[in-house]
């Protein structure tokens, strides 16, 4: 009796067949390729910022570095505009740098290759 009740039980329950729905497979698998990219994007742009930083780092370290020096604060103190000048010269120059470094190019060309 018991072997005919889950018999029973299992065909009432059971999903009607029907064929696989192709559709939402293919948006679930879109959904997991703009994920992962994404996810690769994201990384990039951490790294990319982490580079920016230190580079900056780097260049301010620089610039203090050489306006210790005894000539160049001498120069400072007798004309402040053509160092002040120059100083916005070279932060445009590095804003220039900076601003032209994109971090995903490489990935956004193999993504759209496939």
């Amino acid at each position: 009796m018991a072997d005919e009740f889950e018999d029973f039980l299992s065909k009432a329950l059971a999903a009607p067949e029907r064929q696989p729905d192709r559709e939402f497979v293919q948006r679930v698998q879109v959904q997991v390729r703009l994920d992962e990219h994404l996810r690769a994007q994201r990384s990039l742009v951490w790294r990319g910022l982490g580079v920016q930083i230190i580079g900056i780092a780097a260049l301010a370290i620089g610039a203090l570095w050489i306006l210790r020096s005894p000539a160049v604060s001498a120069f400072a103190v007798e004309s402040p505009a053509i160092l002040l000048l120059a100083l916005l010269g070279a932060f445009s120059l590095v804003i220039l740098l900076f601003s032209s470094y994109e971090p995903g190019a490489d990935l956004v060309k193999r993504t759209s290759s496939r």
